[in-house]
């Protein structure tokens, strides 16, 4: 009947504020979450639950060009914000929003 109150609380495993497992368990929501990504009136962080995290898609090793690809991918289609990735980069957020122009300019 003591048993969980030696243990900690699972909630700093949850992903997105709504999953609670391993990391095949989130993959099977996938789809479902995805189609979920654009409607406003859910939070951002339940919304993109199974985007890969700023470590994930950042490398070290990345050249210049295939970073600001990535800042791009990681604004527009994971949805990170400009602060969130400049802290990852540790560089300013108008230099995120700089790079995505020029990127959004080369597809144009």
């Amino acid at each position: 009947m003591q048993e969980g109150l030696r243990t900690e609380a699972p909630w700093g495993e949850l992903k997105g504020q709504v999953l609670l497992g391993k990391e095949n368990f989130t993959e099977k929501f996938k789809a479902l979450l995805s189609a979920k990504e654009h409607i406003k009136e859910i939070p951002r962080y339940q919304r993109y639950v199974t985007r890969p995290g700023l470590e994930k898609l950042f490398k070290p090793t990345d050249k210049k060009d295939k970073r600001n690809k990535t800042v791009y991918a990681a604004h527009v289609n994971y949805g990170y914000k400009l602060s969130e990735i400049a802290n990852h980069l540790q560089i300013h957020y108008t230099t995120v929003s700089k790079i995505i122009a020029k990127v959004e300019a080369q597809h144009s």
